[in-house]
């Protein structure tokens, strides 16, 4: 949710002075925003292809968002010569199921 990474949600509208941080309680009321992720939904859960399966998309719930994203970027970013990203470009610390 920001630069200061916490270990959960409520951390973040926590009044411990360890782990106080001052800009989420001042945007947001932490029921709002439990309330708001409660009842986001981008993609239809009955369609979902279960783990394991042919057609199974790690990232089927945000899909729809990333199509539209793609899309935008493209109209949005045309480079001029050829753009190449090494994975030792970026550094990454952690571990993610995407890796092919």
């Amino acid at each position: 949710m920001g630069l200061g990474k916490k270990s959960t949600l409520h951390d973040y509208w926590t009044r411990h002075p360890v782990l106080h941080s001052s800009c989420a309680p001042k945007v947001i009321v932490r029921e709002r925003l439990l309330s708001i992720l409660a009842f986001l939904h981008i993609n239809d859960n009955a369609t979902f292809v279960p783990h394991g399966q042919p057609d199974y998309d790690p990232i089927e719930k945000i899909r729809p968002f990333v199509d539209h994203l793609n899309a935008k970027f493209k109209e949005v970013y045309q480079p001029q010569q050829e753009v190449c990203i090494d994975e030792a470009m970026i550094p990454f610390k952690g571990c993610s199921g995407f890796n092919v």
